[in-house]
């Protein structure tokens, strides 16, 4: 039973994150940088500040629910308060309590907890990315960025093409080798390409090979430098992919049935296109027929079929319903004359075939012109081609 009990504690114990990874690796190695006075760009107080956040109405426990009894135990009996048997059994939430209450009491300060919960310790159990958003939240000085590249380089975890390549000035602007010979002096550049020129070598690590990697971090501005850090935290998983929602939920439209689509679309559309068709002073709806387009160069017009009227108040629209009964009356039988119904004695066209038209109209009857009187004669001789009057 022994033996089962120090074989469960030490699976327990195995770390959460794999100490033999680069990207670990490169997290233990700047809180270790961190926690000393070239490289504090947090204190112990933001420390405690972001991991367990407390009042003396409560507090937040990020750091010690994700450590197992026997890591977080003896911290918790180093500081004396909290027998050592006892942390080894204490849940989460007594856990919580017990450091919160040491807090308040000043059993403990900002200090002794940074203290008590090492570098080693938090890199092992916390998530990664929780210690890069600790880490980066907030002022960095050139030191600690030029650390953190020249570890990430180290550890391979970049490279000196990647560098190049992801590197930024002035907000985008500049690029490259670009950002690099913007803060250079002209007698710097004017060395780094007599370098380049004796090795032959224009590779991106011949580049960094004649400059120089020292160089390089010391004399890029640090915006840039930032930028490039800030894509390898990229790279390497330490920032989180940013939420789907959004896509998700476009997905889901797309995924969702025709007939429902079109009923929702309907639904919430619908008064809106109305209004759109009404227009700002359209007044009340006209239920207008659909009378296809007809071109009057092609067919003859009596070969097409009319279109159907209305015939009642309901056929043309439920609006009518708040006309007066008269007006329905009355539009109702002239609907039923245009529309020719069965029974009737003759038909609008038989009506004005047969009707008395006269065919030449009153007002078109000129009287007789009057006779031309002849002009007297000129004393100029009368032109032998024209014909004498009789």
């Amino acid at each position: 039973m022994g033996k089962e009990t120090c074989g469960r504690r030490q699976r327990l114990a195995k770390p959460r994150n794999d100490r033999n990874q680069a990207v670990t690796k490169f997290c233990l190695a700047m809180e270790e940088h961190r926690r000393t006075e070239v490289g504090r760009v947090r204190t112990a107080r933001e420390f405690v500040t972001n991991f367990f956040p407390y009042d003396e109405n409560g507090a937040t426990d990020k750091v010690f629910n994700a450590m197992p009894n026997d890591v977080r135990g003896p911290i918790l009996s180093s500081w004396g308060i909290r027998g050592g048997k006892a942390a080894l059994k204490d849940n989460d939430e007594k856990v919580k309590d017990v450091v919160q209450d040491a807090l308040v009491a000043g059993d403990i300060d900002e200090n002794n907890f940074e203290e008590g919960v090492t570098a080693q310790i938090l890199v092992d159990w916390i998530a990664l990315s929780e210690w890069w958003k600790f880490w980066r939240n907030g002022r960095l000085t050139g030191v600690a960025i030029q650390k953190a590249l020249a570890t990430a380089r180290e550890l391979e975890l970049i490279d000196d093409r990647w560098f190049f390549a992801n590197v930024q000035g002035r907000g985008g602007k500049l690029k490259g080798t670009d950002v690099i010979c913007d803060t250079l002096s002209k007698d710097q550049i004017v060395a780094w390409i007599r370098k380049l020129h004796e090795s032959g070598d224009g590779s991106p690590a011949g580049l960094v090979s004649a400059l120089g990697w020292e160089m390089i971090l010391a004399k890029t501005a640090q915006d840039a430098l930032l930028f490039a850090l800030d894509a390898f935290a990229k790279k390497a998983g330490l920032v989180p992919d940013a939420p789907t929602e959004n896509k998700d939920k476009d997905q889901n439209k797309k995924d969702e049935p025709a007939s429902a689509r079109t009923v929702h679309e309907a639904r919430t559309d619908a008064p809106a296109a109305a209004a759109e068709e009404q227009g700002p002073d359209s007044g009340l709806p006209v239920a207008i027929p659909d009378i296809p387009a007809i071109d009057a160069a092609d067919g003859d017009p009596d070969d097409v079929a009319p279109a159907p009227l209305a015939t009642s108040a309901q056929e043309v629209g439920p609006w009518r319903d708040s006309e007066s009964p008269k007006l329905v009356e009355a539009r109702t039988k002239m609907i039923e004359m245009l529309g020719q119904p069965s029974g009737a004695p003759a038909s609008l066209q038989e009506a004005w075939a047969v009707s008395e038209v006269p065919e030449k109209p009153s007002s078109l009857e000129w009287p007789e012109p009057p006779p031309i009187v002849a002009a007297e004669p000129s004393k100029a001789p009368a032109s032998p081609t024209m014909p004498k009057k009789v």
